[in-house]
């Protein structure tokens, strides 16, 4: 593709955008170690690590008072704990980047260690400066040693970027058509690359969402609709779809301009200079040839407006589809019975069919 000077356009910053816009997308970008809600409750569970237990209540004097007073002391003592300690085995349940995974035992064996303590010891406070420490590495990716496979995990951001990406890349050229970002959504290109993306998108299943199930879709669909509009506006293509085989030139070199007047100019000539030489039966064959010429170009012509008006009620068919699918409300099984129903499922690929049905099984 050409180079163009175009601004600046950074898809993973787009893509951030949408995954504070769409909690949907949280847990995905978790996963390349991207969630600053995950951070957030980490700071949140470490300021309880560092929270002060309740306090001894003082004695009053009075027996039975006191000793609800203890109980009840004691209760709070345990569960403030307790709590700590649960939040903290919640904390590993968090989508993070797998490769972290390693850290979890470490973490679990504290917790439990901890727990030991405070059950010999039930009114003491147990140090928790290792547990905060663990928490600390296990939430900061920057501060894990060398074990961290930092090369999965950015592997697996390329992959979110690629395949969560396109969709935002094809919007982005449909807004900048001088970008030259991809080929013509009408072009077999294009269709070949879409194909591959959804096929990508139904792999990685752990970047599956409602959001992006529907996007794609409204690509597929889009494609569609733009090959229909070409096809429908296109007489050369439509012609050549048709197979209309009466010889001339235009069928021998089609590339060539205006080869048919061309054709057609030579056969009057040579038809004018028979009759002026008196070879009858030359000129009698041309001016046949000539008469069948003009009633078979009609009867194509015919065809072609024929196959265009075929072409153009397609068209509107499928329109009322695709914009109920570029609305984003729409029912996955009612589309499949539509396409069914006015014969469209050859225009769609294996990999958006194969899209369609799955999300026509979803319960929403």
């Amino acid at each position: 593709m050409a180079e163009n000077n175009k601004p600046q356009w950074d898809v993973w910053r787009e893509l951030d955008d949408l995954r504070q816009r769409h909690k949907e997308l949280g847990p995905m970008f978790a996963r390349v170690g991207v969630a600053p809600e995950f951070a957030q409750m980490a700071n949140i569970l470490r300021l309880d690590l560092q929270r002060k237990p309740p306090t001894q209540p003082l004695a009053t004097g009075e027996r039975d008072k006191d000793a609800q007073a203890q109980e009840d002391y004691k209760r709070a003592f345990s569960s403030h704990y307790e709590e700590v300690l649960f939040k903290a085995e919640n904390f590993l349940r968090m989508p993070w980047p797998e490769e972290t995974q390693f850290l979890a035992p470490g973490i679990l064996q504290e917790t439990e260690s901890l727990r030991r303590a405070l059950a010999r010891n039930p009114l003491v406070s147990p140090p928790l400066d290792k547990l905060d420490a663990l928490i600390e590495e296990y939430s900061n990716l920057d501060k894990i040693d060398e074990r961290l496979d930092r090369d999965a995990i950015e592997a697996r951001k390329q992959e979110l970027i690629d395949v969560l990406g396109f969709p935002l890349l094809v919007r982005r050229q449909l807004a900048h058509p001088e970008w030259e970002l991809l080929p013509p959504l009408a072009s077999d290109d294009y269709r070949q690359l879409l194909a591959s993306k959804i096929g990508n998108y139904r792999q990685a299943g752990w970047l599956s969402s409602k959001l992006f199930d529907k996007w794609y879709v409204a690509l597929e669909f889009d494609a569609i609709w733009a090959r229909l509009k070409r096809d429908a506006n296109d007489r050369e293509r439509i012609i050549s779809q048709l197979k209309l085989n009466w010889p001339k030139l235009g069928n021998w070199a089609p590339d060539f301009p205006h080869a048919d007047l061309i054709w057609y100019l030579m056969l009057v000539l040579a038809c004018v200079i028979a009759l002026f030489t008196e070879w009858w039966w030359t000129a009698g064959g041309l001016l046949i040839w000539l008469q069948l010429s003009v009633i078979i170009e009609k009867h194509h012509a015919q065809l072609v407006n024929k196959r265009r008006q075929a072409l153009l009620l397609e068209c509107g068919r499928f329109k009322r589809i695709r914009d109920q699918i570029s609305s984003g409300k729409f029912d996955a099984s009612q589309v499949l019975r539509q396409l069914k129903q006015f014969n469209f499922r050859h225009y769609v690929s294996d990999q958006g069919m194969s899209l369609l049905q799955s999300m026509s099984m979803q319960v929403f």
